[in-house]
């Protein structure tokens, strides 16, 4: 076998020509003006991506900044001091404590929804619970009935509970479907 003679290594040198002569550094603005002109289609592009991107961020802020302050009902409520239930719901407890079979009565509202929950006697029948809640219709004012959403839960000892519906667009009551099993 042949050994492989080492190679010396090559020293390079810079070759400065003195016959040119430097050229000064451009200015920033005259570099961006070259690169523009050479390529005017990207940077039309870019500064287009970049207008649509600021605009996607601040449209995205400003959308979770409004949700945090705002009421989490939104605007709907607004005029609901204008409509007083106070005396309604008195008149409602009192009509149904007069009634042969009620045992207790819950009346809330929260919102725009009025929630009746009455407990009445076991032996009384689904025409009777349909009768109160119907009865208790008459106690409200039309300017409540048409603003205020109802819901009633009525419910018998060791029974299922009976739910109905009242909507504020709606004159009727709309009662869920019942078993006695």
């Amino acid at each position: 076998m042949a050994k492989i003679p080492k190679l010396k290594k090559l020293k390079l040198k810079k070759i400065i020509k003195d016959d040119e002569p430097k050229r000064p550094k451009e200015k920033f603005s005259k570099r961006l003006k070259r690169f523009y002109r050479n390529n005017r289609i990207y940077c039309i592009l870019m500064g287009i991506s970049f207008l649509c991107i600021l605009l996607v961020i601040t449209s995205l802020v400003i959308y979770f900044l409004t949700q945090t302050s705002s009421n989490k009902y939104g605007n709907r409520l607004d005029g609901i001091e204008n409509y007083d239930t106070t005396e309604n719901i008195k008149a409602v407890k009192e009509y149904i404590t007069k009634s042969e079979d009620y045992e207790d009565v819950e009346i809330r509202v929260q919102g725009k929804i009025i929630y009746i929950d009455i407990t009445v006697k076991p032996e009384t029948s689904i025409e009777g619970m349909q009768n109160i809640a119907v009865g208790t219709l008459e106690n409200f004012s039309q300017e409540n009935l048409s603003y205020y959403d109802i819901q009633f839960a009525i419910s018998r000892k060791d029974m299922k509970t009976y739910y109905g519906s009242k909507s504020s667009a709606n004159s009727t009551i709309t009662w869920s479907k019942y078993n006695l099993e």
